[in-house]
């Protein structure tokens, strides 16, 4: 399932990213931790709404592309580290592990 994130505009969510948002980081590890064995080409990440523009934006990754999920749940577990929380942290690390072994 795709989480969708309201924002006011580009600027906004731009801002988000810099500040290492939890939201954001959750709903990208939680998407990959779900497709990891998924046969699906690209997973859906993230919906993104920009309520003064109008726009949509999906963002999705390549499932087959393993060195990108690997890089993408590693940047993420940073951003749990950053806000400490640690709880998910043993589950991102395994799923890293997984893709390498893959």
């Amino acid at each position: 399932m795709t989480t969708t994130l309201k924002v006011k505009n580009h600027e906004e969510f731009e801002q988000r990213l810099k500040d290492k948002d939890l939201e954001i980081s959750k709903a990208i590890v939680d998407t990959i931790l779900e497709h990891l064995d998924s046969k699906e080409r690209f997973i859906p990440i993230l919906e993104v709404e920009l309520e003064e523009e109008g726009d949509i934006y999906d963002i999705n990754l390549d499932n087959k592309n393993t060195a990108i999920l690997i890089q993408t749940l590693e940047q993420n577990l940073g951003i749990f580290e950053y806000h400490e929380a640690y709880e998910q942290c043993p589950t991102i690390l395994e799923a890293i592990n997984y893709l390498k072994s893959k």
